[in-house]
């Protein structure tokens, strides 16, 4: 037995996928305004006529990339999927740890200290407080229409502290420490790739600065040149990958860490208070992560 996503509340799932999709909406949106702006650089390097035509058919082409950067401006001010994703994700990650604390029977949701109608009443509370973060969001419909309490939390729950200790160690800190470690590899061979692209446009930059000085060559290539590393620049900025691959790998050894101590949990009240503590490890990278995109803690 495990507790995975499609275990927990409806509310998380809800907020997952909203931040999800909201998530894939603003990438797509910003490569767009970026192709618009590097085209619109691209086009204005030539002149391009048809017949006698007076068209300069390049300036059209051009013209066109601008407005395609204006309405994917105007899409992403009018629509702020960035906020969805956002909030989205700072609501799931808090449902999430929300729900393995109950589950597991970590601090304050400890196995046995209270009555189960108050544990409940007190994790429902908990989430309730959430829902004036998301409820002005553009919210996907859950897939579930469980109780906020789903029963595999429950069956969790009632199990004894050897199996629920398995449980944790393998569904949450496991599967948290494996992601992780493989989206800070992902995230620095990102950074490093786009590094190397970077370095490679501005040594073409100093040979097309070279060339134009000479009268080797004609158009503006250095122009084009600094609107792709702009752009570039952006990109990275946006995604903010090597900031990423730092907070992830420092997150992945501090799991590690928490892993190798689990066993040594033989009480419900250690145990508890070790859930607490471990969860503080998830929650000092989702702070950071909400420090830097601006979101206020949940």
């Amino acid at each position: 037995m495990t507790l995975s996503d499609s275990d927990l509340p409806p509310l998380y799932q809800a907020a997952d996928r909203s931040s999800t999709e909201a998530q894939s909406h603003f990438f797509a949106a910003t490569r767009f305004r970026l192709y618009g702006l590097i085209g619109a650089a691209l086009f204005g390097l030539f002149t391009w006529k048809h017949g006698a035509s007076p068209v300069d058919w390049s300036g059209v082409l051009a013209a066109l990339c601008f407005v395609m950067a204006l309405v994917v401006e105007g899409f992403l001010y009018r629509s702020k999927p960035e906020r969805t994703w956002y909030e989205g994700r700072a609501a799931a990650e808090s449902v999430k740890t929300l729900s393995w604390r109950y589950g597991v029977g970590g601090e304050p949701f400890n196995v046995g200290l209270h009555e189960e109608t108050h544990v409940d009443a007190l994790f429902l509370a908990r989430l309730e407080s959430l829902f004036d973060v998301i409820k002005d969001l553009d919210l996907v419909a859950p897939t579930s229409s469980e109780a906020q309490i789903t029963p595999r939390m429950r069956e969790v729950r009632a199990l004894p502290l050897a199996e629920r200790r398995g449980i944790y160690e393998h569904g949450r800190v496991g599967k948290q420490q494996k992601w992780y470690l493989a989206k800070a590899s992902g995230n620095r061979r990102f950074a490093n790739g786009w590094t190397v692209a970077m370095l490679a446009l501005e040594i073409a930059g100093v040979i097309f600065g070279v060339l134009k000085a000479i009268g080797a060559i004609e158009g503006d290539l250095l122009t084009f040149s600094g609107v792709i590393l702009a752009a570039i620049t952006a990109w990275m900025q946006t995604r903010q990958y090597r900031t990423l691959a730092i907070a992830y790998t420092v997150t992945a050894l501090e799991l590690a860490s928490v892993r190798s101590k689990i066993a040594n949990q033989h009480t419900e009240a250690e145990w508890a208070k070790f859930v607490n503590d471990a969860e503080e490890a998830f929650s000092r990278e989702h702070t950071l992560w909400k420090a830097s995109r601006g979101v206020q803690s949940t």
